[in-house]
């Protein structure tokens, strides 16, 4: 009875999919859902699981999967199915599916992409690559009973990624691709718990088993999972990112390498420029004017005058008392008798020549006799005193 319903399923399935094919334009919508009959839907596989394990308790669930308590261990075994474009579990998560395993139990994993940290945990390497289109795709599947590589081909798309550096120390390959590269491998537990990982879940769909007599290639994979397992529950937890209560954009970021070096460098980037731009530019230091000396600019505006009226003999006596006391205070000379002794006292604090000093005396005395000074001889002493207060 149940061989007559496994082949209604079938043969409904092959019409529907027929009906498909002969469109102008195949759908080629890569869904992997259980209750899709497009080409890549995985309907088919799903509701020949009675068939892979007729006395299990086949389930359901959008959920994330909770079997056991950690604090006691189960008596039955439990097999866990996961189909989805993509697999990518939080880090508590994949120890969870790990712990799962290890109590006995298996995980069968197949998924368009994986994320990081199923790799990471698992100690696997895996090559990516895209979709191929082309006459003629297949995969290679080990016969667990006749222990032979049995091939398998379909005229639709295939995904072709493949694991590299597999250690068959704990790993087991069961299956390849077209070029001989492991698609599907098995990790072992010691108390006879495993997890399958397999690259390729286009192999599960509608097309491909439908193809032919690939069905033999869901029967042949499957088999690795023990028939008298108890509860068989296909999990449609993982095809979605996740639901909008526990949504997270940088959860899926940092979940990813790609996107979590990407984000780490924008982040790095956008701190030098913060730290670049924020940075205090320092304005030019006004050029503050030196202080003005009042007294000086008192004496040269009164000069200016006394000049203008021409009264030269006042502004020359002028000249020459602010001359005589600047030599008062900076020399500690007395100035009331300009004679040959205090014109070598002068010279020796001075460091100037002392005809030199003699000379200035003699324009000094020239300049207080003569009562019609003139404007070029109160120039030539100005002149004249100026340089002398020039240091030597």
């Amino acid at each position: 009875m149940k061989n007559i319903i496994r082949y209604g399923i079938l043969f409904s399935c092959l019409f529907i999919l027929g009906c498909s094919c002969n469109q102008k334009k195949l759908n080629r919508r890569v869904s992997l859902w259980r209750m899709d009959n497009i080409p890549y839907g995985t309907k088919y596989a799903f509701e020949n699981l009675p068939f892979i394990f007729p006395d299990a308790d086949i389930r359901t669930s959008d959920k994330f999967p909770v079997f056991y308590n950690a604090n006691k261990k189960n008596d039955s075994s439990h097999t866990l199915i996961i189909v989805s474009p993509q697999f990518a579990p939080e880090p508590d998560e994949m120890k969870y599916i790990i712990h799962f395993a290890s109590e006995g139990n298996q995980v069968f994993i197949s998924a368009l992409y994986f994320g990081d940290t199923v790799f990471r945990m698992l100690k696997l390497k895996e090559r990516e690559t895209t979709f191929n289109e082309g006459d003629s795709t297949g995969v290679i599947l080990l016969d667990p009973v006749k222990k032979e590589w049995v091939p398998f081909s379909y005229p639709g798309r295939s995904y072709d990624p493949y694991f590299v550096g597999v250690d068959t120390g704990h790993t087991t390959i069961l299956g390849k691709d077209v070029k001989g590269n492991p698609d599907f491998i098995r990790i072992s537990y010691r108390q006879g718990g495993a997890i399958f990982i397999h690259l390729n879940p286009l192999v599960f769909s509608n097309f491909f088993l439908l193809h032919k007599n690939n069905k033999s290639y869901y029967d042949i994979a499957l088999s690795y999972l023990p028939g008298g397992t108890a509860i068989v529950e296909w999990s449609d937890y993982f095809r979605y990112s996740r639901n909008e209560h526990n949504f997270s954009s940088l959860r899926f970021i940092f979940g990813n390498r790609s996107l979590r070096w990407a984000f780490w460098l924008t982040l790095l980037l956008f701190l030098l420029l913060f730290l670049v731009e924020s940075k205090r530019k320092q304005r030019p230091i006004p050029e503050m004017p030196g202080l003005r000396n009042a007294s000086e600019d008192f004496v040269k505006t009164v000069g200016r005058l006394y000049f203008q009226q021409k009264n030269n003999q006042n502004l020359a006596a002028k000249m020459i008392t602010a001359f005589l006391e600047n030599i008062r205070s900076a020399y500690n000379l007395q100035t009331s008798v300009l004679n040959d002794e205090f014109a070598t006292k002068l010279a020796f604090r001075t460091g100037r020549p002392v005809n030199e000093v003699l000379q200035m005396i003699q324009r000094i005395h020239d300049a207080r006799l003569n009562t019609d000074l003139s404007d070029q001889e109160l120039m030539d002493l100005n002149h004249q005193i100026n340089q002398f207060t020039k240091p030597a």
